[in-house]
């Protein structure tokens, strides 16, 4: 057996993880060390073949969310951004959805853009109105339909022109986060894609790990599992204060307001109150993670 080796993971699977290594896949086995896609890890060969986790090095970036037991999970690693991928009908369009993720990303220094897939179905003119709201606050948005090829050149164009690292495809379970990778990628094998439960309006968990896919004209893309609901962990009620897209700053009479309903001397009244509503919902989540 030969000496410690170095790579990158690639995809996981439950407590298997597939690292690429000088140009070799070898599916390790944790072994007591947790690894997501985007970590750059050491590891040893396993008896039998395959490889055994030694060290995980040090993350640049990591996207990390609060699961139902409270507890913290890091989703992915040195990530240059996050492809929000969102529907305007089905499953139904949440802003407050794309609000966590923009600052989840903004307080690890990572890019967003929200991607409307689905396009084809139409845009009710209030998914057209809060996408338009957040745009104005410096979020990009690209529409686009998986079904009807068209919104794919400005995805590739995206991430081809910032290509430090992947970018993430992140949503709701049922948007298409895996048909857009599969019409990227025609003729690539991107995994099962699933159709919208028409009962419950959402989609079916068909991807149930994370994969890297590079794309040919530069950059990467992380698909990832759909999720219901999204909590950004890591974050503090300052983080989310100086961070949330489109909440002005230094406009309270107290530096310490936390621009929640009936303080007295808040600035922030005045503001579209669907971004202010979006805003101390995702405050009080915060609140309640940090009283645990």
């Amino acid at each position: 057996m030969g000496g410690p080796r170095v790579g990158r993971v690639l995809e996981n699977r439950g407590r298997r993880v597939n690292v690429r290594s000088d140009g070799e896949d070898v599916v390790c086995f944790l072994s007591g060390q947790r690894a997501v896609v985007g970590d750059e890890v050491t590891f040893v060969d396993a008896k039998g073949g395959g490889g055994k986790l030694v060290s995980v090095a040090r993350r640049r970036t990591s996207l990390v969310r609060v699961g139902h037991n409270g507890r913290e999970q890091v989703l992915a690693a040195n990530l240059e951004g996050l492809f929000v991928v969102v529907a305007p009908q089905e499953p139904p369009f949440r802003a407050g959805l794309v609000d966590r993720y923009a600052v989840a990303a903004a307080a690890q220094g990572l890019r967003v853009c929200v991607v409307v897939n689905k396009c084809d179905q139409g845009v009710p003119p209030d998914v057209e109105a809060a996408l338009a709201l957040r745009e104005a606050h410096g979020i990009d948005v690209i529409r686009a339909s998986a079904l009807l090829r068209f919104g794919l050149d400005a995805i590739r164009a995206h991430a081809a022109q910032h290509d430090a690292g992947p970018w993430a495809l992140v949503g709701h379970s049922g948007v298409g986060k895996t048909s857009l990778i599969g019409a990227l990628l025609p003729g690539v094998d991107v995994g099962a894609i699933g159709e919208l439960s028409e009962y419950w309006g959402t989609g079916q968990h068909t991807t149930t790990g994370s994969r890297l896919f590079p794309l040919p004209g530069g950059g990467e893309l992380l698909d990832s599992p759909g999720i219901r609901t999204f909590t950004p962990g890591g974050l503090t009620v300052d983080t989310v204060r100086t961070w949330f897209p489109g909440l002005p700053q230094g406009v309270c009479r107290y530096r310490d307001c936390q621009h929640r309903e009936g303080e007295d001397g808040c600035g922030v009244v005045d503001i579209d109150p669907e971004l202010l509503a979006s805003y101390r919902r995702l405050l009080e989540d915060v609140r309640g993670i940090g009283s645990r």
